[in-house]
C-alpha cells in the first residue's frame, strides 16, 4: 500500500518529506555537526585566575534553576611521563537517569506490577568505593573506645580501617556546582560554565555566591540574572597556601555584585546568548579514548590502567593503554578514524588531529592564542560594538598567565575542600578537560 505526504508518494507509515528536511537540516549546520577542537572546548571552560574577573550569570532554561548540581570522581589517572594527574571523571551513577535492573542473563527485572526496577547507572569506580569499605574489620570489644583508651592491638585495627575508609572515600564521587554565564572579559567566547566544589566547611565559592546575589535582590528587589536589570559579578581572586604543603593556588575570596545593567547592549548578542541550547553536560563529558565506552575507560581507571595520550617524545605522539596492547596498537593504527571533521586533510594518526597535549593541557601550554580565539568562518557579534565604549558593558580582556609553575608530583590527597576551581594547584593543570 502507498501513502501520498505533501505531494510525494511513499510507502505506507513513511513521511518522506519529513526525512528529507531532517537531512537538509543537517547539511545545512555543518559546524553544529563538526566534532569540537581543543581551543573550542577551552572557550567553554570559566576558570578564575586574574586577580579580577568579571562574569554573569545568565537566566536559567525554563525548567532549570541558575546553578545546577553534579557529580565527578577526583582521582589520579596515568599520564605522559610515567606521572599520575588528579582529573575530574563524570560519574553515571550520580549524574544519569536510572536504568532497568538485569539479572545474570541480562534479562531486565520486574516488580509485581511487571514495571522494571530501577537503579542507578553502573559506575566501575562508585563499585570500587563500596567494596574498598567492605575490606575493613570489625573489632567489637573497641567499641565506644577512645583512641587513648585503646589498646595496641585495638589502635592497629582502628589505624588500618581508618586507612581503607579514607581509601573508599577518595573513590567516591565529588559534589559540583555549575553556573552558566558569560566571561564578560571574553565576551567573544559565548556562553561558558563554571564548576566549583562544595565545601563542607562553608567556605567555597557557593558559599560567598548565595549572599552576594541575595542581598542585591533585596536591596533592589530585581532578579540578578535579568537580562535588563540583572548585575555582573565582581570576583577576586588570591593566591591561598595550602596547609601543610608550602604551595598556593588560585582562589575566589569575595564576589560582589558589580550594578543594575544590561546584559549586553547589542540585543543581538543578548539573543544569542540567551537561545543558546547547550548545557553543562555537553561540555563536562564522560571521559573516554578512542575504541573504548566511558564505561570500558572507568573500568581501567578503578583499576589503574586508564588509558593516556602521550606527548612527551614529540616525534611520536601516541595513545597508551597501560596492560592492554591490542588496544594501543588499534588506537594508533595510521587508518584511526576519529570520527572528526579535519575537511580535506586525511586522518592518518591522533597526532595528526592533536597538535598538542591530548591528556596534559596545563597553564604552561594554555597561550592567549588557545584561549578563545578559534576562528573556523565565525563571526564576532560584539565586534561592531565593542568600539561603542560609551554602550557597552565589558571588563578588560584577561591578561594570560605566562609564568612556570613548578611540576611536582600529586600528593596522596588533593581533594582538598579549599580548593574549589577547575585548575589543579599540584599539578599546575586543568585537570578536568576532555582531552
Amino acid at each position: 500500500m502507498e501513502n501520498t505526504t505533501n505531494g510525494q508518494t511513499t510507502q505506507s507509515g513513511v513521511d518522506l518529506a519529513k526525512y528529507k528536511q531532517m537531512f537538509a537540516n543537517h547539511q545545512a549546520n555543518p559546524k553544529k555537526n563538526k566534532r569540537p577542537s581543543r581551543e573550542e572546548i577551552l572557550a567553554k571552560y570559566f576558570v578564575p585566575r586574574n586577580d579580577k574577573e568579571y562574569f554573569r550569570i545568565l537566566p536559567p532554561k525554563q525548567g532549570k534553576d541558575f546553578i545546577e548540581t553534579a557529580f565527578f570522581h577526583v582521582i589520579p589517572v596515568n599520564a605522559a611521563g610515567g606521572k599520575k594527574k588528579y582529573r575530574k571523571i563524570y560519574c553515571p551513577a550520580h549524574n544519569d537517569p536510572k536504568v532497568p535492573k538485569k539479572d545474570a542473563n541480562g534479562n531486565v527485572i520486574t516488580d509485581q506490577e511487571g514495571k522494571p526496577v530501577m537503579v542507578t547507572k553502573p559506575c566501575p569506580l562508585c563499585e570500587k568505593s563500596k567494596e574498598t569499605l567492605k575490606l575493613q574489620k570489625s573489632d567489637p570489644t573497641a567499641k565506644g573506645l577512645k583512641k587513648e583508651e585503646m589498646n595496641p592491638q585495638q589502635k592497629a585495627i582502628k589505624e588500618e580501617n581508618d586507612k581503607i575508609w579514607k581509601a573508599s572515600k577518595d573513590l567516591e564521587a565529588k559534589k559540583f556546582y555549575i553556573v552558566r554565564g558569560i566571561d564578560k572579559g571574553a565576551e567573544k567566547d559565548g556562553v561558558k560554565y563554571w564548576r566549583f566544589k562544595h565545601n563542607f566547611k562553608q567556605q567555597g565559592v557557593l558559599d560567598k555566591l548565595g549572599p552576594a546575589v541575595t542581598n542585591w535582590m533585596e536591596i533592589n528587589g530585581i532578579d540578578f540574572t535579568d537580562a535588563e536589570r540583572g548585575t555582573d559579578l565582581i570576583l577576586t581572586v588570591v593566591d591561598q597556601e595550602m596547609q601543610g604543603r608550602n604551595r598556593t593556588y588560585r582562589d575566589v575570596s569575595s564576589i560582589f555584585p558589580k550594578g543594575s545593567s544590561p546584559l549586553h547592549a547589542d540585543p543581538i548578542v543578548v539573543k544569542e546568548w540567551l537561545s543558546d541550547e547547550s548545557t553543562w553536560r555537553d561540555v563536562f563529558k564522560p571521559a573516554s579514548a578512542p575504541n573504548i565506552s566511558a564505561h570500558e575507560y572507568l573500568e581501567m581507571v578503578a583499576t589503574g590502567q586508564a588509558p593516556y595520550w602521550d606527548d612527551s617524545d614529540q616525534n611520536n605522539k601516541k595513545w597508551v593503554f597501560p596492560g592492554r596492547p591490542d588496544l594501543e596498537e588499534k588506537a594508533n593504527t595510521r587508518d584511526q578514524n576519529l570520527d572528526a571533521d579535519t575537511g580535506s586533510k586525511p586522518i592518518e594518526m591522533a597526532s595528526d588531529v592533536v597538535n598538542s597535549s591530548y591528556d596534559n593541557v596545563n597553564i604552561q601550554n594554555v597561550t592567549k592564542e588557545d584561549v578563545g580565539t578559534y576562528q573556523d568562518n565565525a563571526v564576532d557579534l560584539t565586534a561592531e560594538i565593542k568600539n561603542k565604549a560609551a554602550e557597552t558593558v565589558t571588563a578588560p580582556a584577561p591578561a594570560v598567565e605566562t609564568q612556570p609553575e613548578p611540576q611536582v608530583e600529586a600528593p596522596a590527597d588533593t581533594t582538598s575542600e579549599s580548593s574549589d576551581d577547575d585548575f589543579d594547584p599540584e599539578s599546575g593543570d586543568y585537570d578536568d578537560l576532555p582531552f
